[in-house]
């Protein structure tokens, strides 16, 4: 599926993006048709898109406990992420 169709002469193409163009919801923005080489103006929105998961952690049962990553290491050595909720948790250092 194409991004936009021009409405001069239906021709479907995908709109470059570069430089952060027609990702803005405020206002449309004008665009070239590269078959008709005639301008129109596109106005974009946003579609979200919602994904369910289990989380048995939050229905009684245990967090499955990951290491956390990132930047800066000494920040994130000691944390770790629940895989199913995100919750997290400073690790005390084995003595």
């Amino acid at each position: 599926m194409k991004d936009v169709t021009c409405p001069y002469c239906d021709h479907d193409f995908d709109l470059s993006h570069d430089d952060g163009a027609f990702y803005d919801q405020d206002r449309a923005e004008e665009c070239e048709c590269p078959n008709c080489e005639k301008y129109f103006m596109v106005s974009s929105s946003i579609i979200w898109e919602h994904e369910a998961h289990k989380a048995d952690c939050l229905n009684g049962g245990e967090h499955d406990w990951k290491p956390m990553l990132g930047y800066p290491k000494e920040y994130f050595a000691d944390r770790e992420r629940c895989d199913a909720c995100d919750a997290e948790r400073k690790v005390e250092a084995a003595q």
